[in-house]
């Protein structure tokens, strides 16, 4: 999915002045990659998170940059509240670019009625794909999964035509096994990991840490 993001050029730095961009409604970006040199740019609040809502990771952006881009990384507050910084990268239609997307679970185990629980061991994967087939999710059915069993990447509903997932082609990404003894309370899921793919800040960004 692609959507439209309108930027405008950024002329002050730092984190007093990032402070009052953000207050206006805007928020403080980086645009690199192919080669060019990095901009400095703002984008609208209330544009990124419309975005970010729409699962969209491709964005065309308008205004003083254009062509496409991908949502490299996006800095959030500790809270996980506030977007603090987006960095922005560089792509074309050529381009093969790896990028990590969410995996969903569809369907009910039969293997919850044979007294099993569904674990889910991987929530997050990296794939390498063409910008134009960047997938918002990718989906596992668990209609067959039964008390014992296991779903590997084989398994994966949507794998984009073209795309490929980097790992081990064996690795467990859901598995129905007897509940512990310990109950609900042994069961606690780790906690989520951070929706960053990695960054390349400019010269002047690692001056204006935020």
């Amino acid at each position: 999915m692609s959507e439209v993001l309108e930027v405008t050029k950024r002329e002050l730095f730092g984190k007093l002045n990032n402070g009052r961009l953000r207050r206006s409604g805007r928020l403080p970006a980086v645009l690199y990659g192919h080669g060019e040199k990095s901009l400095s740019l703002t984008v609208s609040v209330d544009g990124l998170l419309a975005t970010i809502r729409h699962g969209a990771k491709l964005v065309e952006l308008k205004g003083d940059a254009k062509g496409q881009a991908l949502l490299h990384e996006i800095q959030w507050d500790i809270f996980q509240q506030h977007v603090l910084h987006i960095d922005l990268l560089r792509v074309d239609a050529s381009d093969r670019v790896k990028i990590e997307v969410d995996l969903l679970l569809r369907g009910e185990a039969p293997g919850e009625h044979e007294g099993g629980v569904v674990d889910h061991i991987v929530h997050r994967l990296e794939i390498e794909t063409d910008p134009a087939h960047i997938p918002d999710h990718l989906h596992l059915s668990i209609n067959h999964l039964h008390l014992g069993g296991v779903l590997k990447l084989k398994d994966i509903l949507d794998l984009p035509v073209g795309a490929k997932v980097l790992g081990d082609a064996d690795m467990v990404l859901v598995q129905c096994i007897e509940p512990s003894e310990g109950g609900e309370e042994a069961a606690i899921a780790d906690g989520a990991e951070p929706e960053v793919i990695g960054r390349k800040p400019s010269d002047e960004e690692a001056e204006e840490e935020s």
